[in-house]
């Protein structure tokens, strides 16, 4: 019996060692955009608001490389920034609608040298938001 058990072990080490992407979702690990919705802001105001990211279920998530891009309306005033885990929105709007914005995440990892352009179960995160500006 031992010997079997002996044989067992290294094998089933083995099997789960070289299946990354599987223990990625066996373990849920996945890029994540936490915030699913933004602070309205007022015209001719000064508007401060911020989106993070992180790799849920990661044990060391800024070991992570994070990736954002925007596509959509951003009101004329307001600066979009890029940080490695948010984006910052800052300025004064000019003007007051609602401006439907889609916040796509990406992330990578270097991994003994090499560049795992997929470490997570998942490749990509996605949120649509809305920011909403007013006159008051």
């Amino acid at each position: 019996m031992k010997s079997k058990f002996t044989f067992l072990l290294p094998l089933i080490a083995f099997i789960l060692l070289s299946c990354d992407e599987e223990l990625e979702c066996l373990f849920g690990l996945e890029p994540e955009i936490n915030e699913k919705s933004i602070s309205s802001a007022v015209v001719n105001q000064q508007y401060f608001d911020r989106i993070t990211a992180e790799v849920d279920n990661a044990v060391n998530d800024d070991s992570f490389d994070y990736f954002f891009t925007i596509t959509g309306d951003i009101p004329e005033g307001i600066d979009v920034i890029f940080f490695p885990r948010s984006i910052e929105f800052i300025g004064v709007p000019e003007e007051t609608g609602s401006f439907d914005f889609t916040v796509f995440l990406a992330v990578e990892k270097i991994k003994n040298g090499r560049l795992d352009s997929s470490p997570t179960c998942e490749d990509t995160a996605r949120t649509d938001f809305t920011l909403f500006v007013t006159d008051e």
